[in-house]
C-alpha cells in the first residue's frame, strides 16, 4: 500500500499560493451585530406584514357587509319611490292643491349658427 505525503499546499491551485483572509476581533463583533440586527429588523418587518395583511382582510369583509347592507337599502328605497310616484294621478294632484299652468314656461337652447373667437 502506498503512503500519500499531504503539503499545506496540496488543496491549493498549483499556480499561486493559498491567501488567508483574517478577520479582527472586533470587525467579527461589528458583522455579528449588523447581521444580527437585520434578522430583528426582518423578523418585525415580517410581524407587521402578517398583521397589516389580518387586517386588510377583516376590514374589506366589513365593508362588503356594509355594502350589501346599503345595496338592499337603496332597493328598498328604489322600490318605495317607484310605487309613490305611481300612486300620482291628476286627481290626486288636484286633490293636493296643484293646477294646471295656463302659461307654460319652457326653456329652449338656441343653435348658434356661427363660431366665434373670443380674445
Amino acid at each position: 500500500m502506498k503512503k500519500f505525503r499531504i503539503s499545506e499546499e496540496q488543496l491549493a491551485l498549483p499556480f499561486e499560493r493559498a491567501r488567508n483572509i483574517s478577520i479582527s476581533y472586533e470587525d467579527r463583533q461589528k458583522y455579528f451585530w449588523f447581521l444580527a440586527g437585520i434578522a430583528v429588523l426582518s423578523i418585525f418587518i415580517y410581524f407587521y406584514a402578517i398583521s397589516a395583511t389580518a387586517r386588510n382582510t377583516a376590514l374589506r369583509e366589513n365593508m362588503q357587509a356594509h355594502l350589501s347592507d346599503a345595496g338592499s337599502r337603496i332597493g328598498a328605497l328604489e322600490f318605495s319611490y317607484v310605487a309613490l310616484k305611481n300612486a300620482v294621478t291628476y286627481e290626486k294632484a288636484h286633490e293636493l292643491g296643484f293646477k294646471e299652468a295656463e302659461n307654460p314656461v319652457f326653456v329652449t337652447r338656441t343653435t348658434d349658427t356661427s363660431l366665434t373667437l373670443n380674445r
